[in-house]
Parts: structure tokens; sequence; C-alpha cells
């Protein structure tokens, strides 16, 4: 079963992954990307990627120099590269649900990213909830939204707070 969730920026998907690893505990495997705000202003300063394993890095910034830029951050693939690649490698070998929040333009800088995201959507035992942007930012994320089979789902105020338990009802039945 591939769940595939969408929804506007800053509705809550990242939060919403973050409540289902919860919820599934020692049955998933996969990564989720954060924002990461100035403890003084409050404001966004860039972005981590964490693992459900608890390795989390630094890979997009205000101050980083690169030459991948997403508005005003500069993204750093390799360190973006070095937590999620190895979980993703691992979640092929494993019989767990796979989280990937999310297929968005930061990570797909990474070809190795977009290949092993390709590898997983295409295997038909793996069960995987997967978050991408509203709009086809890449043509792997209008490939994602198009997966034969999928449930697509908009993440919004009026569902959030329920889509816990749907979710968690889908993945039951598989």
């Amino acid at each position: 079963m591939k769940i595939v969730l969408t929804g506007e920026p800053g509705i809550g998907k990242t939060t919403f992954i973050k409540k289902l690893a919860k919820a599934l505990g020692d049955k998933v495997i996969g990564f989720w990307t954060e924002e990461v705000r100035d403890p003084k202003t409050k404001k966004r300063t860039g972005f981590k990627v964490v693992s459900t394993e608890g390795k989390s890095l630094l890979f997009a910034s205000k101050t980083f120099t690169s030459k991948h830029l997403v508005g005003s951050y500069g993204v750093n693939v390799q360190r973006f590269e070095g937590v999620a690649l190895p979980i993703l490698e691992k979640a092929l070998q494993e019989d767990k649900v796979v989280l990937v929040d999310e297929v968005g333009k930061m990570e797909l800088f990474s070809k190795p990213f977009r290949d092993l995201i390709r590898e997983l959507i295409h295997d038909t035992r793996k069960d995987m909830v997967i978050t991408i942007p509203i709009r086809d930012v890449h043509p792997l994320v209008a490939e994602i939204r198009r997966l034969k089979g999928a449930v697509l789902l908009e993440i919004n105020k009026e569902n959030r707070d329920g889509l816990l338990e749907d979710i968690l009802n889908l993945l039951d039945r598989v």
C-alpha cells in the first residue's frame, strides 16, 4: 500500500508524519525534514533531516553557500544524503512501513535519492507513506502523484486531526 500525502506548505505534513512514526513505533523506517528556527527571533533559518533511528543533520540553511538554492536556502546535498540514503537503503531490506517526508525541491537535488525513491515506490511489497508538494515541482513528484494503486490524500485544516486513524486503518488492511 502506497499512501501519498500532499498539501500546502505549513499545513502540517511533517507534524503528521512524526505522529504516524510515533504511532507505528518499531514498524516504521524512514525520515522527515524539520524546520530549524532561530531561538530568539523564531524565524526559520534552515531545515534538518531526521531519521527514524534518531540521526539528524542540518542540510539547508540561509548561511550555507551552495550551487543548490531553494529561495534563500543553500542546500548541502551531501549532508542530506548522509542521513536519508542509508535509512532508505536499509528500508529496502526491512519489512517495515517506509516513511518519506518529503520529496521536495531540496531533496530532489540528489540523484541517488531520486533513484531510491523510484525503487521504493515501484516495489509492490513495500508499504509506504510519502509526502509531496502540492505542485509538481519535478517529474518524480508527478510520477508519485499518479502512482497506480496509491491512495492520494490532501492534508488540510479540516481533515488533519482525523487523518492519523484513517492512515493507520489503511495500513492495517495490508
